[in-house]
């Protein structure tokens, strides 16, 4: 966002160019050219903007959609009206799946060390408030593990024993439990953060809201273009209906920053190998919502917590009274 010193200086800037142009001895004031010279300037400085790093990333996603916004048309004496509303609704809560597996050489004794490690790690928890009616334990394997003994050039395969993998499932209503729950975790060698789901608890009162403004909105606009061009509307108007609902785990994208060096070896001998190592390069995500340009009505267009999305598109079509 540019600051008001920048603002008034490029005010003044472009004012003085207006005045000079308007002078009639352009021998004194400053040239055509070099007034479109000025102005072409304070467009382009107004214009600019920090990408940050993302201009790395993968621009290929569809989920950051673009509305067209202030839809009107009228074909065949219909006139259609469209109208796309988008909220950004923060979360009422959130269900965190951690992963833990176990190996043993009995399924006896690989149960008993899982849910020991469970059992302290759910004890742990009821600190941050969390009840047992919170979270689930999920059975998800129980196979045999193998292994290979090699003597000579035979390689001899046996089995050393089981492994149990299980799932916790928490559900947690304060957002900074989350960071808490995970540290938890990692005590009890829980290191496996397998996802972290986001809900709304009135996403039918959501619904319900978005489509009476869209209503609303579609209304006005219908009433504007009648009282413009002098028409009425017979009959009872038709309408569609699109809900979509848009979740973080969607919405995330992928980044990696770095400029490399190349370097380029030539050998006389063919026959010499050699290594290339390359340096580590760290990928980054963001999250990277739907566009909130194009829309109509953004509700909450400025929130900075990631949340839940709901976009909803209605689309009016009325008959138009030709008798008229």
């Amino acid at each position: 966002m540019e600051s008001s010193f920048t603002k008034r200086f490029f005010w003044a800037i472009s004012t003085i160019a207006v005045n000079n142009l308007k002078s009639k001895n352009m021998k004194t004031g400053i040239t055509k050219s070099k007034a479109l010279l000025i102005f072409l300037f304070i467009g382009a400085f107004s214009q600019a903007q920090i990408s940050g790093n993302q201009v790395y990333g993968n621009s290929s996603s569809t989920s950051n959609r673009s509305q067209n916004s202030q839809i009107l048309t009228v074909n065949n004496n219909v006139l259609s009206v469209s109208i796309s509303i988008l909220m950004n609704s923060k979360a009422d809560g959130f269900v965190l799946t951690l992963g833990l597996n176990q190996e043993a050489e009995t399924v006896k004794a690989c149960n008993a060390q899982i849910n020991t490690r469970i059992d302290g790690f759910m004890a742990k928890i009821k600190t941050l408030g969390i009840k047992k009616e919170d979270s689930y334990i999920d059975f998800i394997s129980q196979t045999k593990v193998y292994d290979f003994t090699v003597e000579g050039t035979t390689a001899k395969q046996f089995e050393t024993g089981f492994e149990i993998k299980k799932n916790i499932i928490i559900t947690t209503k304060n957002v900074s439990d989350l960071e808490k729950i995970i540290t938890m975790a990692s005590a009890y060698e829980i290191h496996d953060i397998i996802k972290v789901d986001y809900f709304n608890e009135n996403s039918d009162q959501i619904h319900n809201t978005l489509f009476d403004e869209a209503l609303t909105m579609a209304d006005a606009k219908k009433d504007k273009y009648l009282k413009a061009f002098k028409k009425k509307i017979v009959g009872t108007p038709d309408a569609n209906e699109v809900f979509e609902v848009y979740f973080p785990k969607n919405q995330y994208k992928v980044y990696q920053a770095f400029e490399s060096a190349e370097i380029e070896t030539n050998y006389n001998n063919r026959n010499v190998n050699y290594m290339k190592k390359l340096a580590r390069k760290n990928k980054s995500f963001y999250y990277d919502g739907v566009s909130t340009a194009g829309f109509d009505k953004v509700i909450n267009p400025n929130q900075t917590e990631v949340g839940i999305q709901y976009m909803l598109t209605l689309t009016v079509s009325y008959k138009i009274d030709t008798s008229i």
